[in-house]
């Protein structure tokens, strides 16, 4: 995990690979040893599934599960929402009851997925948020060279 910037604004990229996939879910494990409690931001394991409906979401189609408990099935789940750049994701986290904008490259037919948390992306204008959201995934699209 790195802290990085694009549009003067910071970020921590964490890289999770594949772990395991089922007919609803993808499992990804963090890749590296992180030792500080900066790194452990995020779980461990994270799963991306298919939004089944059977929940109080409505209009995402994928939904990121982070493994913060010791059962799946109670372990926090958010809602992806697409950025408009293809394979991005956003949601907001919350790290230490702070609010965190989180962009996802959720790639499909990879083995790598990406979670990107801006820690002080917020407050930001309602009327500003989703031009907002959508210049930072595609300014890391173009880092990635996507």
């Amino acid at each position: 995990m790195m802290p990085f910037s694009v549009n003067n604004q910071e970020y921590i990229s964490i890289i999770y690979q594949l772990d395991k996939v089922k007919k609803t879910f993808r499992q990804y494990k963090r890749q590296g040893l992180q030792q500080s409690v900066k790194d452990n931001l995020l779980a461990e394991l994270i799963r991306i599934e298919k939004n089944n409906g059977y929940n109080t979401f409505s209009g995402f189609n994928n939904l990121l599960r982070l493994r913060d408990t010791s059962n799946w099935s109670v372990c926090t789940k958010l809602g992806l929402k697409p950025t408009g750049t293809s394979s991005f994701y956003h949601t907001d986290v919350f790290v230490g009851n702070k609010r965190n904008l989180c962009i996802v490259w959720y790639p499909k037919d990879c083995q790598l997925t990406e979670l990107s948390i801006f820690p002080k992306f917020y407050p930001c204008e309602k009327s500003e948020l989703a031009e907002r959201i959508k210049e930072l995934a595609q300014s890391i699209a173009h880092k990635k060279g996507i």
